[in-house]
């Protein structure tokens, strides 16, 4: 379905031409959401533009209030719109969670923040490893194990607790869609911390799976709201235990023990823990799998801290899991690479790599902590505490986005990273930034943040 629409954005008491009833040929929600999402997704209503208030669009359309506000709910899950009532909805992003990218990005003389990727500078060398895997035997025969068992002894001194058993997927990403995948239908509810990662969140709605967010907070998630979470019966809960992106907040030991706590019922829901930087984080892993070992399955990514070509993430739970999970590996993408496994083994066990690896960790926390630093004297109150980005607080996200821009700064909204209803933010990686440029830039994003006191 398609229709004209005005560029600029309608002030949220008037309604734009294409909001006319005679245009929008399916009033219930699902239709309402599908019409405006095309627009959105064709640049007819632009990024940045306010919508019509719901009662107002409501009486055009002969639809209750209620008709309007879930068909905006499905086009917030699906990352489109942003905001509330009281502060207007208006539009996110073209494309939703899954991109999110600016046209920027293209631009010569951009510096681009938003993803947070390694340095590659600060990467182990991957030469030798790859020689020794090559030379391991049966390379050429079809393979039905979740894991290397060499792969598995090397893991096992680091894992956060002990695990029944270990499987192999293709990154971090792909862990996680392949739990997911084996373990839900779509439908189901799964508690997802907020913010999170956008992929992450685009990746459950991909599933069909209805996200019920909750608060991450200083110590993890906020413990009274996963409660009250857990009421509505979940199939699965999703969060990242140490260096969260994008806070940089961790997990402490007593949240986990209440986590633990909070899941001791009739309903059991599955609990999954995304590692995504491993060893180059400062904190300790406080799993819950150490109350909770049958329920627990933890996720560590190794692409950020050995390399993102190795592609490899490791799954531990519990035996019922692991053969589900593989099932699914298998029935998608037959097996994991033996050669990148055997690469990984090489580099786990390898003291010249470990060296290189603690040089890393000590490396992106000098980062973070003088840009953070940078950002308190300039009086942005930002507390990122690990990881490879930071957090900061905006007045308005669009305008925010827009001035960095124009000064060749590219930074993520904060938007894209809540599965529900969040506060203005711009997620800004730091794991390639150099001590040199840092003063200039927080000047800049102090600049574009605005005033807080």
């Amino acid at each position: 379905m398609s229709a004209d629409a005005g560029r600029p954005a309608a002030p949220p008491n008037t309604l734009p031409p294409w909001a006319e009833a005679s245009r929008v040929l399916d009033v219930s929600s699902r239709g309402i959401a599908s019409y405006v999402a095309e627009l959105i997704r064709t640049g007819r209503i632009a990024h940045g533009d306010v919508l019509p208030q719901v009662r107002i669009l409501a009486r055009e359309l002969r639809v209750s209030p209620a008709t309007v506000s879930a068909a905006w709910g499905l086009l917030k899950k699906r990352g489109l719109l942003v905001g509330t009532g009281k502060s207007g909805i208006r539009v996110a992003s073209a494309v939703g969670f899954v991109q999110g990218l600016e046209v920027y990005a293209t631009m010569p003389g951009t510096n681009d923040l938003r993803l947070i990727y390694p340095d590659p500078e600060l990467l182990p060398a991957l030469d030798q490893a790859l020689i020794g895997a090559a030379r391991q035997p049966n390379l050429n025969e079809y393979y039905d194990s979740a894991i290397l068992p060499g792969l598995q002894e090397a893991i096992e001194p680091s894992w956060p607790t002990t695990a029944d058993g270990f499987a192999v997927a293709n990154g971090g990403a792909d862990a996680v869609w392949s739990v997911l995948q084996s373990n839900s239908v779509p439908g189901d509810r799964v508690v997802v911390e907020s913010p999170t990662q956008p992929q992450l969140v685009s990746l459950m709605l991909d599933l069909g799976l209805t996200l019920v967010p909750v608060p991450y907070g200083d110590e993890g998630l906020d413990i009274r709201a996963f409660r009250e979470a857990l009421a509505t019966r979940p199939v699965a809960v999703f969060f990242q235990p140490r260096a969260h992106v994008p806070t940089g907040r961790s997990t402490s030991r007593e949240r986990a023990r209440e986590i633990a706590a909070a899941l001791r019922g009739p309903h059991r829901p599955l609990v999954i823990e995304y590692d995504d930087l491993g060893a180059l984080t400062r904190a300790p892993h406080h799993s819950v799998a150490e109350h909770l070992p049958e329920q627990t399955v933890v996720i560590r990514s190794y692409e950020k801290s050995y390399g993102p070509d190795l592609r490899l993430a490791v799954i531990g739970a519990s035996a019922s899991v692991i053969r589900n999970t593989h099932s699914q590996i298998r029935l998608t993408r037959q097996w994991t690479s033996r050669i990148l496994q055997s690469a990984l083994q090489w580099m786990l066990q390898d003291d010249g790599t470990a060296a290189v690896i603690d040089t890393a960790r000590r490396t992106y926390a000098e980062r973070l902590d003088t840009f953070v630093g940078l950002l308190r004297d300039r009086g942005i109150p930002v507390s990122a505490r690990d990881g490879f980005c930071v957090w900061v607080p905006v007045l308005d996200e669009v305008a925010a986005t827009t001035e960095l821009a124009a000064r060749g700064v590219v930074v993520l909204r904060g938007s894209s990273s809540f599965p529900g209803d969040g506060t203005p933010h711009v997620r800004v990686a730091t794991s390639r930034l150099t001590v040199e440029a840092m003063p200039q830039l927080a000047d800049l994003i102090a600049s574009a943040a605005g005033r807080f006191s």
